[in-house]
């Protein structure tokens, strides 16, 4: 499925490109900072988020791992964790750097699961680029079922990001 009606947005210095089909959402819930764009699909319950993290941020969670690591992997592995906290069952792909097409570097990683053993799985794409010394996360969250159809537009998405 390719969601239509590509549309430029705006966010803390970076532009992308995001399907006509989203709103702007109020609703933060999903998100860590409250240095966020979120928009929905309200017909396909499908969620998007961008979070903005500084190089401070960054700094902050890199203390908080026993190793030695990168800012742009502390950002990543900071919000993963948190996500995987977040709910009660859930399943994890291997970190991977997002694909060549994207012009920045990064990280993109999924995560399958449940808030609790009655609610639906839902998948989290969430990406980590590295614009500058600045840092973004991307997520789309939906319903697992649903969301297979769904990755490559992520991966366009984050193509699409330019300064």
């Amino acid at each position: 499925m390719d969601l239509p009606d590509l549309q430029p947005k705006s966010y803390n210095g970076i532009i992308f490109e995001l399907s006509s089909l989203f709103e702007l959402d109020y609703t933060k819930q999903y998100v860590l900072t409250d240095y966020a764009s979120t928009h929905v699909i309200y017909m396909m319950d499908l969620n998007f988020s961008v979070e903005y993290f500084d190089n401070d941020d960054a700094g902050y969670y890199q203390y908080s791992f026993e190793e030695d690591i990168e800012l742009l992997d502390a950002v990543h592995d900071n919000y993963i964790l948190k996500r995987q906290a977040s709910l009660e069952e859930y399943d994890v792909t291997i970190k991977k750097p997002v694909p060549k097409e994207v012009g920045f570097p990064g990280y993109i990683q999924v995560v399958h699961g449940s808030a609790n053993s009655y609610s639906e799985s839902s998948s989290y794409f969430t990406a980590t680029l590295q614009v500058g010394k600045e840092f973004f996360v991307f997520q789309m969250i939906g319903k697992q079922e649903n969301m297979g159809y769904l990755y490559d537009d992520f991966i366009d998405l984050l193509a699409s990001v330019r300064i």
